[in-house]
């Protein structure tokens, strides 16, 4: 799920600071505000739902990261690191939205219902792939998001579509997409598995056998030699694209599994399977066969053929991004951390030790100074 990578969770920005949003100013990215009250309100909504967390933190892992520390230290807090993070997202999230409006473009309701779409697709992707802390996937992982924070996403993700879409020359209309779909209908056709795990190699012969002379997976899968454990209910398992496939089975086995017809039945496959505490390699023998190829419906796949026709300008949008960072004028409220066209924003330094407010003051025996001490005994300066 390369796009999700650079996702940000954003409340709504507008086209800048409102005239009624009167809080103190977070950061000025080229002149334009960014309140802290519209980073109060990001960092509450996140805060406030672990389901919310999990989906930051699922798609940090996509991109080979990890979200930093959401809870601060006192009670109701955030860590300084989440909240430079937030508020790195609405720095580019506003440079994205400057961008737009510099070349006339603009971003409507319909925008923002496809990449609620794109957004939802992305993320149960992405959990499939890396796992979910909070082990929920698919639609319960959806569906238990708060619906402020998938809102936040999509308007956030529709910018950055439609910056893609102008930077990269991509075009995305309903005509687009569906020309694309025709013209890749390998690529979203699903193979519908059979398959029993054997106990060993013989047993897996045995039950090939078995089906071969007539025998159906769902008696085979109640007969002798079956790992019962990890064989699903009547031997009928997924459908699954060719890539997941590959990744489960390995290359050979799965060439030999997408060169089926349906209905027909591959030799019994050796799997190596590492173990991954005492990293020995075992082999599990599957008994596999093709139930049917299922051609994914145009409406269940739309928002897979977006994501893939904007990748196309993947690159472009990298560069252009760094084009508008590099050129950025921002300033940060100093308590939010510091900015770089490097790094982006940065969480504040914490102080020396010497520097921190002795918290053993008022107690017994504690120093009289609200000031700590360095190490050597010298007075701190």
């Amino acid at each position: 799920m390369k796009r999700l990578l650079t996702l940000v969770v954003i409340a709504a920005l507008g086209a800048g600071a409102t005239g009624c949003d009167l809080s103190p100013t977070a950061a000025k990215v080229n002149g334009v505000t960014i309140s802290q009250a519209q980073l109060t309100d990001q960092l509450s909504t996140v805060t406030g739902n672990l389901v919310a967390q999990c989906a930051l933190s699922i798609g940090q892992s996509q991109s080979g990261g990890s979200l930093p520390a959401v809870t601060g230290t006192g009670d109701a807090t955030v860590s300084t690191q989440f909240a430079a993070f937030e508020l790195n997202g609405l720095v580019e999230q506003t440079l994205e939205q400057s961008a737009l409006a510099q070349r006339h473009v603009a971003v409507g309701p319909a925008d923002v219902a496809n990449a609620r779409q794109d957004y939802e697709a992305q993320l149960a992707q992405a959990a499939a792939q890396v796992g979910s802390p909070c082990n929920l996937t698919g639609t319960r992982l959806i569906d238990g998001l708060p619906k402020a924070f998938v809102n936040a996403q999509a308007r956030s993700l529709a910018y950055q579509e439609r910056l893609e879409e102008v930077v990269g020359h991509i075009d995305v209309s309903p005509a687009a997409l569906r020309a694309y779909y025709d013209a890749h209908l390998t690529d979203v056709t699903q193979l519908c598995l059979n398959l029993i795990i054997a106990k060993d190699q013989a047993s897996a012969q045995a039950l090939h056998d078995q089906i071969a002379a007539g025998a159906s997976f769902a008696a085979a899968a109640q007969g002798a030699g079956v790992d019962t454990t990890n064989t699903p209910t009547d031997g009928q398992g997924p459908c699954v694209y060719p890539s997941n496939i590959a990744s489960q089975l390995g290359p050979t086995s799965a060439a030999t599994v997408e060169a089926l017809a349906d209905g027909q039945l591959a030799p019994p496959q050796g799997i190596p399977v590492p173990n991954q505490v005492t990293g020995a390699t075992t082999t599990v023998w599957i008994v596999i066969g093709v139930r049917q190829h299922h051609v994914v419906s145009f409406a269940a796949s739309e928002a897979g053929v977006r994501q893939a026709l904007l990748g196309m300008g993947g690159a472009s949008f990298t560069t252009a991004l760094g084009r508008l960072v590099r050129g950025a004028s921002v300033e940060l409220d100093p308590r939010y951390g510091t900015w770089s066209t490097r790094r982006g924003v940065s969480a504040p330094t914490a102080p020396k030790p010497a520097f921190v407010l002795n918290p053993r003051v008022g107690s017994a025996g504690a120093p009289g100074s609200s000031l700590g001490s360095p190490s050597n005994g010298q007075p701190a300066g």
